[in-house]
């Protein structure tokens, strides 16, 4: 259970019982009612040995509740985020159970089946530049032979023009969910391998390990013969001041896959990050 969720729970408890033992306030329920404690609609009273939050103003209490949590009737098949809303005002207070929506495009029909059957990816990316479908439980949909799996829009939308020798490419959205993970590992069939172009900087490569840690040689970082060169021409220093990039660098050196090595080898040679998108760029002769 999420934080809101639980001080949902507390907060409904005071306002039935009109109180609730110090032991049951955590800081992040304290810092919800604060705007009651400073108003005297809540006050501390002594209880025994210890104290309890008392309730003394019941009506307004009520009014913040529903403020806070609006507890509205919801359709019987509400995903978890139309029930975050409807009681919490935040479409993230829930766990995520949205089926989410994969988005490909592909180069044979073969490289996407559903039921065991192709079902013409590659005219649909022929005839819109797309497929798209949803990842449900137990979803239908498996791969095939050589994949691969794109950060960024960018490359995504011409991946063609990089020859990189597969049936298909996913987009990834970033840093891919843990439901489109488990997914990836689900495939069954000899033939799947998937190619992976992240950024190239230490989330990029945290991503590959991530992929690697479930699909094994299954997946391979994508290193082009030309990578030195394009972080010489291309790099960004300020892709390794984001958040904890330079702890995931340290982790990053101690990897035993030769392919995140190589990699970081050259983020340290230049200090810098490499973004995707320098994959399209010509390079001067």
């Amino acid at each position: 259970m999420k934080l809101q969720a639980q001080a949902q729970t507390k907060l409904r408890e005071l306002v039935e019982n009109g109180a609730l033992p110090a032991s049951q306030c955590g800081l992040a329920f304290l810092k919800l009612v604060a705007p009651m404690l400073a108003g005297g609609v809540l006050e501390w009273k002594r209880s025994g040995g210890g104290r309890r939050l008392v309730v003394n103003n019941a009506d307004a209490l009520r009014d913040f509740f529903r403020q806070r949590f609006p507890e509205a009737p919801l359709p019987a098949d509400a995903g978890s985020r139309v029930a975050s809303v409807g009681r919490f005002r935040d479409t993230k207070a829930m766990a995520n159970s949205e089926n989410e929506i994969i988005t490909i495009r592909a180069w044979r029909n073969d490289a996407l089946l559903k039921d065991g059957k192709p079902i013409g990816a590659a005219t649909t990316t022929t005839a819109h530049d797309v497929f798209s479908f949803l990842l449900a439980k137990d979803c239908p949909y498996e791969l095939r032979g050589s994949c691969a799996l794109v950060e960024n829009p960018a490359v995504f939308a011409v991946a063609e023009q990089l020859n990189l020798g597969v049936g298909l490419i996913i987009y990834g959205h970033g840093r891919i969910s843990n439901r489109t993970l488990d997914w990836l590992a689900r495939m069954t069939d000899s033939s799947f391998n998937l190619l992976h172009l992240p950024d190239y900087d230490p989330v990029g490569l945290s991503e590959f390990q991530r992929l690697h840690a479930r699909l094994g040689k299954r997946v391979v970082l994508h290193i082009t013969a030309d990578l030195e060169t394009r972080f010489r021409e291309f790099s960004k220093g300020d892709l390794l001041k984001k958040g904890n990039s330079q702890a995931m660098l340290t982790q990053l050196r101690r990897s035993d896959l030769p392919a995140t090595r190589r990699v970081v080898e050259l983020i340290d040679r230049y200090n810098a990050g490499l973004e995707q998108e320098a994959l399209l760029i010509n390079l001067r002769p």
